[in-house]
């Protein structure tokens, strides 16, 4: 039954499978940092068009954002923004769903989940500048969302509900349970995850995981979301219309910018890039 839990029902907002599917653009902000601020920006929509684009990944040469898209309404392809051309190239055209670009360490190739034509969800690879792709971990399946560890390991959200998070071994698919109920976003931070426990009336804990102690406990940190990123020692995180900066050990918190001015809400994803001081966000676009 849990391959007929389709990725778009999880990842495309919770919607149904076939409903109509979000408009949702990719924007970037400028990032100036002081001694005891953070100034965000200038907003950019990068996409800006009647569609979904999502999941933005920040190339580590800062050269280019790797992003979820679907054109056709039916199926998702991973595309290629460049941030100094500004333009798009589309990396792959399958007749399967890739979501969630990654890119794997020491490798010139990034891992995507991919909705087989029978629904079933596994990690597979294929070459940055596009190509054959292949599947990387075969024996895992239901997979929701991953981020990598090293090149052998990664971490991954499991469907169905309530959603776990697991280490997987690479080579031979061995998996290490973590926790249930987490949220889609997890990020390595000093050798250990930094991943979101939710709760019903989405006042969501940060929690840590060490590797070394296989151990998990939680922060007093908390974000009335699921998604955030890592800058320095804190997390930027979204709400709405808001970007906020709060302490990775503790609850302090500080609005940075409200886009409501910019007609800017929902915001979701949201991606650093401290090569060019930037962020990626996804946001609900203008488009009716």
């Amino acid at each position: 039954m849990k391959k007929r839990y389709s990725l778009l029902v999880f990842i495309l907002f919770n919607i149904c499978l076939y409903a109509q599917l979000p408009n949702t653009d990719i924007w970037l902000l400028d990032i100036k940092t002081t001694n005891d601020s953070i100034i965000l920006s200038n907003p950019v929509n990068i996409t800006n068009r009647d569609g979904y684009d999502n999941q933005p990944a920040f190339s580590a040469d800062g050269k280019y954002i790797l992003y979820t898209s679907i054109r056709d309404s039916k199926q998702s392809d991973v595309f290629k923004y460049n941030l100094t051309t500004k333009s798009i190239t589309q990396i792959t055209n399958t007749p399967t769903s890739e979501y969630s670009p990654t890119f794997i360490p020491d490798e010139k190739k990034v891992s995507v989940v991919t909705v087989e034509q029978d629904s079933t969800q596994r990690v597979w690879s294929l070459p940055i500048d596009g190509g054959k792709s292949s599947v990387l971990i075969k024996n895992v399946d239901s997979v929701g969302y991953h981020t990598w560890l090293n090149n052998t390991a990664l971490f991954m959200f499991l469907l169905p509900e309530p959603f776990k998070l697991y280490l997987v071994d690479r080579k031979t698919g061995t998996k290490i349970f973590i926790n249930d109920s987490i949220g889609r976003c997890f990020k390595n931070y000093q050798e250990m995850l930094l991943y979101v426990k939710k709760s019903e009336n989405n006042i969501n804990k940060l929690w840590l995981y060490n590797l070394s102690g296989q151990k998990s406990w939680s922060t007093k940190t908390t974000i009335e979301g699921e998604d955030f990123t890592i800058i320095n020692n804190d997390i930027m995180w979204t709400h709405d219309s808001k970007i906020y900066l709060s302490s990775i050990y503790n609850d302090n918190r500080k609005l940075l910018i409200d886009l409501a001015n910019y007609n800017i809400k929902n915001i979701t994803r949201i991606s650093f890039d401290f090569l060019n001081d930037k962020i990626a966000i996804v946001a609900e676009s203008k488009w009716r």
